[in-house]
């Protein structure tokens, strides 16, 4: 059996932290500081973690809210799923003509 040299456990242990950190998932904290300062796809994916509770408390109100920001600035997907949102009545009233608007 093969010992593995302390270079090898080295190498390792830092491309697994390296790697660690590049495809890590940011922080409700990070998205939320990116989100208040305009960043459209950092509004959208706080909507997008609010609708669907990840790492926060699900709130569609606030996703909504979220959701909007990131439309009123031409985020195709925001937009898309604020249409959804409107559409089925999800932290809004269901208006099916607000949805159509923001679905075309």
């Amino acid at each position: 059996m093969r010992r593995i040299t302390p270079f090898v456990l080295a190498l390792m242990f830092c491309s697994a932290a390296a790697f660690g950190g590049l495809f890590s998932k940011p922080t409700p904290a990070e998205v939320t500081r990116r989100a208040e300062q305009g960043n459209a796809k950092a509004q959208f994916t706080l909507g997008e973690m609010y609708a669907n509770g990840d790492g926060v408390i699900a709130d569609s109100a606030e996703a909504v809210r979220w959701y909007r920001l990131a439309a009123d600035q031409q985020f195709t997907r925001a937009e898309a799923a604020l249409g959804y949102m409107y559409m089925v009545g999800r932290g809004v009233r269901k208006d099916s003509a607000e949805a159509l608007r923001l679905l075309r």
